[in-house]
């Protein structure tokens, strides 16, 4: 129950001022070898269907990971609109959907899927070809996302960030997780505060983030988006 109040004041708190971003995620493991079969048989099947207009599709690689993220690519699913997510997803069936399995289950080592909503979401008209993720484990949900709120008026993105929830297909506690895009590779090794106003901010949210664990962190690059 308590986690449920948490959950509901975390809601609650950031829904005034934030459009909710929705996601399933289909994670994979492919040999190297394998790379371009894949790649080829997910532009095929999802240039070839119709997707709705409030829905988009990515296929990207995981360029940069820790020791023990298995998986080597990414496909993801988002709207802004959990039903028109819902939909799609429910849409993918039938002998085309059938065909695209089975021929893409012989390159594939395992896959895992996740789902989760991103809640406080900036420069939204900024994505970018390349995305960070940061995971964490959070007891105060509502506490992060204030801290968070509040690093973002001081601290200037060059691409798209989203701070969100991961609700279902998590591992070891992870439930909370940031995510910032980047124009390119400078800029990601770039990242980090630029001014004094910045750094005090970063180090505002680390000391109010104090109690939660940081988890692991990847590196995304597009391939495709449909």
């Amino acid at each position: 129950m308590k986690k449920l109040l948490l959950l509901f004041s975390l809601l609650l708190s950031i829904n005034s001022f934030s459009q909710n971003i929705y996601w399933f995620d289909v994670i994979i493991d492919v040999d190297r070898q394998n790379t371009e079969n894949v790649a080829e048989l997910v532009t095929d099947y999802y240039s070839s269907i119709k997707i709705p207009e409030d829905v988009s599709v990515s296929f990207s690689s995981i360029a940069m990971k820790g020791n023990n993220f298995k998986g080597t690519h990414i496909l993801s699913m988002f709207s802004q609109s959990a039903k028109s997510l819902a939909d799609f997803r429910g849409s993918l069936k039938g002998p085309s959907w059938q065909l695209y399995i089975s021929k893409i289950r012989n390159y594939i080592k395992s896959s895992r899927r996740s789902a989760g909503v991103g809640l406080l979401n900036f420069n939204l008209d900024k994505p970018q070809p390349i995305g960070q993720v940061w995971v964490f484990k959070v007891k105060n949900q509502p506490g992060f996302a204030a801290s968070f709120g509040k690093l973002m008026k001081s601290y200037k993105s060059p691409g798209l960030v989203s701070m969100g929830q991961i609700v279902h297909g998590s591992d070891n506690g992870e439930n909370m997780y940031i995510y910032l895009t980047y124009p390119d590779l400078e800029s990601a090794f770039k990242f980090g505060p630029d001014n004094k106003k910045e750094q005090e901010a970063f180090a505002t949210f680390q000391k109010e983030i104090s109690n939660s664990t940081y988890s692991q962190t990847f590196t995304r690059v597009l391939i495709k988006q449909f």
